[in-house]
């Protein structure tokens, strides 16, 4: 059992979600406060076009849940997220010849490897968020995720790289730096799909090949995990405000009537709705209520629901034949609260399909909405930190730490209490990468 308590903020086209959790006395994920504050028009696809109104939703959510925080003299750290289609993910190979070809490959080794590896990658694109092993190959030996005690005189190492925009990642550091409160600062960023896996994938269908689909408000992320690590990731600038505009336009409503209508009514198989079912849209300005069809809005959102799947279908398409992933697809994300999307998704893609909810247990200050699909990279990006603790490789110099402890402070001792940063540059993320852009920023 851990006694940090970490921060989950999930900055979305929609809204800011923000989750307060620390692990419970069975190593469980416990979260204890939740809320979450609107950034419609803010943030568009993903990317920030209000610095102050963004600032504010999120100090607004952090307000939200500061009351269930412990102790007025405690720091605590967040964990953040970044997205949209600046997002550039791409695969790079690193090969070095080993001084001693019978020496066994350490884990020091490895790890100075994955350092040596960032440094082209920065020369190209100084914002670098992670750096993400999928496989090493010592020799002709068989490719690996852990060739530690392996000899040989060349070893290979395989990454899945993530860089961002510069500027972008500029913009989102300056918010949540606006955003930060007495007790409540510092933190990492990274990928959102990173830290939704964690919440709603397991093990088995990380190993066994899965592919999750995050669908947001204004961008589709796509991450694809096989043997255990990531293999594949995308942003698509489509997320359900393209439903909700469809609706618009479609049934001639209001875009506030449209999107109450999605959330409400709506339906991604139009073949189980009664064709007889309406829904009365209050007049402007004390005109008459206008009938709506739930079939037609049914109709309107499997249509363009199925464009997603196949677009999603070729996505995958592109890394190899989609039914080699075993354990198909997990959808999260706002747009995969709506009825029968699983179903819809399995038909057009031919893949095993779900609904991914966070796994998590609920303490009783918290709200009932983190049992949700879209509160999945909220919930994620806090068990990021602990999974990046886990990995963490504990030295004499880096000992393990506490939230309280992230502002490297001295003690009375007049040493130098190890701050969270140090904690994280010795993590060796065979799983997933710490911000590489600034450790903390």
């Amino acid at each position: 059992m851990r006694n940090d308590l970490i921060i989950g903020l999930d900055i979305g086209s929609s809204f800011v979600r923000a989750v307060a959790g620390r692990q419970n006395a069975s190593g469980k994920l416990e979260i204890i406060a939740s809320g979450k504050a609107n950034t419609v028009g803010h943030i568009l696809r993903g990317e920030i076009v209000n610095i102050n109104k963004t600032s504010a939703a999120i100090a607004e959510a952090l307000k939200k849940i500061s009351g269930a925080l412990e102790g007025k003299n405690t720091d605590y750290y967040f964990s953040s997220n970044l997205s949209g289609s600046h997002i550039n993910v791409q695969p790079y190979t690193s090969i070095k010849v080993r001084k001693n070809p019978r020496e066994a490959v350490s884990l020091q080794e490895i790890h100075a490897l994955i350092e040596e590896a960032k440094k082209p990658v920065l020369e190209k694109n100084p914002c670098l968020l992670h750096t993400l092993p999928i496989g090493f190959k010592v020799d002709n030996l068989p490719t690996t995720t852990d060739p530690v005690g392996q000899i040989g005189q060349k070893i290979q190492a395989d990454f899945m790289v993530v860089t961002a925009n510069p500027d972008k990642y500029s913009l989102l550091v300056q918010c949540l730096v606006a955003a930060e409160s007495d007790h409540i600062k510092k933190g990492n960023v990274y990928f959102s799909p990173i830290a939704a896996s964690t919440a709603v994938l397991s093990p088995e269908e990380k190993e066994e090949g899965v592919v999750l689909v995050d669908i947001g408000s204004g961008t589709t992320e796509i991450s694809v995990y096989q043997n255990k690590v990531l293999v594949q990731a995308s942003v698509l600038n489509w997320g359900g405000d393209r439903l909700t505009e469809d609706i618009r336009i479609g049934l001639n409503v209001s875009l506030e009537n449209a999107e109450a209508l999605k959330t409400t009514f709506g339906s991604a198989i139009s073949k189980l709705i009664d064709i007889n079912e309406v829904v009365m849209i209050p007049g402007i300005a004390g005109r008459k209520p206008t009938p709506v069809s739930v079939k037609n809005l049914a109709i309107i959102l499997e249509e363009r629901l199925k464009e997603l799947a196949a677009k999603i279908l070729a996505e995958i398409s592109k890394i190899g034949d989609p039914q080699s992933f075993k354990s198909g697809i997990v959808l999260c994300g706002g747009g995969a609260q709506l009825p029968d999307i699983a179903e819809l998704f399995q038909k057009i893609t031919d893949l095993e399909c779900r609904v991914g909810v966070p796994m998590v247990v609920q303490n009783s200050q918290a709200s009932e909405e983190i049992h949700d699909p879209s509160f999945a990279t909220a919930i994620g990006l806090v068990q990021v930190y602990y999974e990046q603790l886990d990995q963490a490789i504990p030295t004499e110099e880096h000992e393990p730490t506490t939230i309280g402890d992230s502002s490297g402070d001295s003690g009375k001792g007049g040493k130098d209490k190890p701050g969270i940063k140090n904690i994280f540059s010795r993590v060796v993320d065979v799983l997933m990468g710490s911000n590489e852009a600034d450790g903390e920023y």
